[in-house]
């Protein structure tokens, strides 16, 4: 018979922790069991040093009850798990009958050391092959003593001592002789727990009719092998256990009422679970049927894939919360085409197959943003508008669509290998008059699939009645006859409530490529105006476009006006509907005139804005033309001053006039200068000019200018005979000219209006040589100078 005994001990040299053990609290030892126990120490020390050689203190001791039940020989072989001859196991044997309040002196004592004593191994224990009782401590003896003879009915006390180890030991029963029977047991089936809370009731009773058939047994349940094993703190409510998924085994100790017990265990097999994952999956309608493909070996995984340890667990799909949780009718199908809807996982561990979740998994069917079925509706406008072939830009089906994500196939078959029309924006139909075409677009994660059905109507292109639509060219100077028209003004004026487009040509309008809107530049022309209702094509109108010539007017930039003559009569060309003439006022233009001539006195700016009618359709278009012009007013001249400058070497001439206009000057009328003064005039009468040369007004005066001869010959032949002074008028005719010699001295005098010196002084003719005179001007200066006389 054998035993295992593990014997665990928190141990200083001074303290001992934990449970006592006592020859009070001994373990029955029944049957073939393993044994281990949670107590340490020595408890009280039951040993007496005093009675035997070989008896020491109790050091880390356990207490065995053993009750003989066949006659035989007691013996046992102790051995330490740890192998370590250091690690010494002593033990000691009271009886027969002894109890533990007079346990007297042991019948067997072994203490001895298996180091000091020299030994191969650390094993101790009860031997047949002995002769010795006692032996030890230390190097005495070889740790076995002889075997005891017991008798059925017999009662020993076994105390196995650990002074070196701490380790636990297997004891081998070797002798003949018999125990009392322990009951007999069988381990009970695992307990499966779905464990989903922080605690879970569990019944651990539920399989203990299993366990045993002995009758007057005594069943406790614990936590753990020690605790059973010493009896200590068990499971207080067996059948309302909270398991908080910590612990998985749990210790049943069965004890006949003579004291002996067997140990058996079970495990509690929990499965828990996560927080369910929440999923849901979205996928098009590609046909318009309400119905979308959904794939279950994709949603299978990653409904594993949300599992911890998802290998221990099998996960199915349902219809429905029922099928789910009864475990039936599972989808299989690799593709699952439903219309939205909720299914149900079920998440089943392999080994606790009794446990399981339930959870919603949601696939939602994204309807489709475009329909399956669309018309087009096209006219037919080129050049044989008959035949029911023509061009059409397929993108018209769906002009919201951006044309990267829409793709157009000529047949079913086409779409499914991706052959697609290469240009669908200049798309020919084969099939007269009805054609169809398959699409397919990308939007989003969605494809949408449909049909597009081609109506092609014969189209004659009309001139709408309201042509011509007239405009004014809006740049005279571009040298180009172009104007802007307002597309959505003849829109809302012609074609209200109505869907149209404009284009330049009919190939645009056909294709309805490059559309126009806004405010449309251009020359004289024709627009292509499509009718649509609902995007398809109810028929094309012509509209003409006229752009006008501005009336180009053409007047000088300036204009002069004279402040003492009439007024400056200004005529505009011939040939304009209305003239209109204004004034800058300095804050404004103000209209002064609408004839073709213009009266101007007074200097400003101004403008002439003339006006041509074109008629068409009962309506006048008015379109102007203008220039601008500026007149200055010029006043007549006055000569304010004449200021003569009169020497015998050179006379000078300076005119001061009035104003501040422009003036040029004139000695004789004919031969004029802008500077007013005069260098080098001779001697004589002249009639000085002044004029504006803007020509408003002419002033003149006369003057003199004083000259003398500077020589004469009085020699009687008619020339040159006397001598007098030039220019005197006849204000001077009172005044006196004197005449002297080289030397100073008054030879004669005459006067200002005589004939002149003959050359004599009282009757004596003088000599040839220089002579000088004196004058005395009006202005009170002196005019002098030489002359020579000649004879």
């Amino acid at each position: 018979m054998k035993f295992y005994l593990s014997f665990f001990l928190i141990f200083s040299y001074l303290c001992v922790f934990g449970q006592a053990s006592d020859c009070i609290d001994a373990i029955v030892v029944c049957g073939n069991s393993t044994i281990s126990s949670n107590v340490s120490g020595f408890g009280t020390q039951e040993l007496d040093p005093t009675t035997n050689s070989c008896v020491t203190e109790e050091l880390n001791s356990i207490w065995l009850s053993v009750n003989i039940a066949v006659t035989g020989t007691l013996a046992f072989t102790i051995q330490p798990q740890d192998s370590d001859l250091e690690v010494d196991y002593d033990f000691f044997i009271f009886g027969p009958d002894n109890d533990c309040q007079n346990l007297e002196s042991p019948i067997r004592c072994s203490t001895t050391n298996p180091l000091q004593a020299g030994l191969t191994s650390n094993f101790t224990g009860l031997s047949d092959t002995e002769t010795d009782q006692n032996e030890g401590p230390g190097e005495l003896g070889n740790a076995y003593v002889s075997s005891i003879p017991v008798t059925a009915g017999e009662h020993y006390f076994i105390l196995v001592d650990r002074p070196i180890g701490d380790g636990g030991f297997n004891l081998d029963w070797t002798g003949t002789a018999g125990f009392l029977p322990s009951p007999v047991v069988s381990a009970p089936l695992d307990i499966e727990v779905c464990h989903n809370t922080e605690t879970t009731l569990i019944d651990l009773t539920q399989n203990e009719a299993s366990i045993t058939n002995t009758p007057n047994v005594n069943i406790s349940y614990y936590t753990s092998y020690r605790n059973a094993f010493d009896d200590f703190n068990a499971i207080t409510n067996p059948a309302n256990f909270s398991y908080s998924g910590l612990r998985n085994r749990i210790y049943v100790k069965v004890s006949n009422p003579n004291g002996c017990f067997e140990i058996v265990d079970f495990s509690i097999n929990s499965s828990s679970f996560d927080t369910p994952p929440e999923l849901s999956y979205s996928n098009c309608d590609t046909d318009n049927n309400d119905q979308a493909d959904f794939s279950i070996v994709e949603i299978t995984k990653d409904a594993e894939n949300a599992i911890q340890n998802n290998s221990d667990y099998e996960v199915s799909l349902h219809l429905n919360e029922n099928e789910a949780m009864a475990g039936t009718n599972a989808i299989t199908n690799p593709i699952f085409n439903t219309e939205s809807i909720i299914i149900y996982a079920r998440v089943t561990p392999i080994i606790n197959t009794i446990c399981y979740i339930t959870y919603p998994i949601t696939l939602t069917v994204n309807p489709s943003e475009f329909p399956a079925n669309v018309d087009l509706i096209q006219c037919d406008i080129d050049e044989n508008s008959l035949d029911g072939i023509t061009s059409i830009d397929l993108g018209q089906s769906f002009p919201e669509v951006d044309d990267t994500a829409i793709f157009y196939y000529e047949t079913e078959a086409d779409r499914s290998v991706n052959n697609t029309i290469t240009n669908p924006e200049y798309y020919t139909n084969t099939a007269p008059f009805n054609h169809i075409v398959y699409f397919k677009i990308i939007s989003g994660q969605c494809e949408n699939l449909g049909q597009i059905t081609i109506n092609v109507n014969p189209t004659i292109v009309n001139l709408n009645a309201i042509s011509p639509i007239q405009s004014c060219d809006d740049n005279l100077d571009d040298g180009v006859l172009k104007s802007t028209f307002n597309l959505e003004s003849i829109r809302e004026n012609n074609y209200a409530s109505l869907d149209v487009v404009f284009y330049e040509n009919l190939e645009d309008a056909s294709l309805e490529q490059n559309p126009l809107d806004g405010n449309f530049r251009t020359t004289s022309t024709m627009l292509y105006v499509r009718l649509e209702a609902n995007n398809q094509c109810q028929g094309v109108e012509e509209i003409e476009l006229l752009v006008n010539p501005i009336p180009e007017v053409v007047l000088d930039e300036n204009y002069l006006a004279c402040t003492n003559g009439e007024p400056l009569v200004i005529s505009a060309p011939a040939g304009f509907d209305k003239y209109t003439w204004f004034k800058d006022n300095g804050t404004e233009f103000s209209e002064i005139g609408n004839d073709v001539q213009l009266l101007v006195s007074e200097e400003g700016s101004y403008i002439l804005e003339v006006e041509t009618q074109y008629q068409s359709n009962g309506e006048t278009l008015f379109c102007s033309g203008y220039t601008d012009f500026t007149v200055t007013t010029s006043s007549p001249v006055v000569i304010e001053d004449i200021d003569i400058q009169e020497s015998f070497n050179a006379n000078t001439i300076a005119v001061k006039v009035q104003g501040e206009d422009e003036y040029e000057y004139s000695l004789d009328g004919e031969n004029y200068q802008d500077e007013p003064k005069f260098y080098n005039v001779e001697a004589g009468f002249y009639t000085i000019y002044a004029r504006n040369k803007n020509g408003c007004g002419i002033d003149e005066e006369q003057i003199s200018v004083i000259g003398f001869p500077k020589f004469f010959t009085p020699n009687g032949d008619g020339s040159n005979d006397t001598w007098q002074l030039i220019g005197i008028n006849d204000n001077a005719s009172n005044q006196v000219i004197l005449i002297y010699d080289r030397y100073g001295k008054l030879v004669h005098q005459i006067n200002s209006n005589s004939v002149g010196w003959d050359g004599s002084m009282k009757g004596q003719a003088l000599p040839e040589s220089d002579y000088w005179f004196k004058f005395t001007l009006a202005d009170g200066k002196d005019f002098k100078g030489h002359f020579t006389l000649m004879r």
